[in-house]
């Protein structure tokens, strides 16, 4: 049982009292705040996956997607143990090449190939 004087957890000191005052939000103001904070993620996504698109051509890109991309390394998901291969052992520095040519917001130095579950 929590004490009326003890905040809520996951809140930092000063916080309690303006989410008290502050009372319930509507749903909608709430989503519109999460979906504003993660915009910036999905639109990097979007255009990794254009890129990735004109990089890798349609019958690849159709059967995989950008996961990430993080200390300029790519993390592509594969549908297929095979397709995974093909790319990692035959196609790699190809597509690596037209990737850097592609996305131009930051420097893709590395491919790493998984299977998406």
């Amino acid at each position: 049982m929590r004490r009326e004087t003890e905040k809520p957890a996951g809140l930092r000191r000063g916080e309690a009292a303006s989410a008290a005052q502050a009372g319930p939000r509507p749903i909608g103001d709430l989503m519109a705040q999460v979906l504003r904070a993660a915009s910036p993620r999905r639109r990097e996504l979007e255009g990794l996956a254009e890129a990735w698109s004109r990089a890798a051509g349609p019958d690849v890109a159709r059967r995989s997607r950008p996961i990430g991309l993080r200390g300029g390394e790519l993390t592509v998901g594969f549908e297929s143990a095979a397709l995974r291969q093909e790319v990692e052992c035959f196609r790699k520095e190809e597509i690596l090449r037209a990737l850097r040519r592609a996305w131009t917001e930051s420097r893709i130095a590395k491919l790493r190939c998984v299977i998406r579950g």
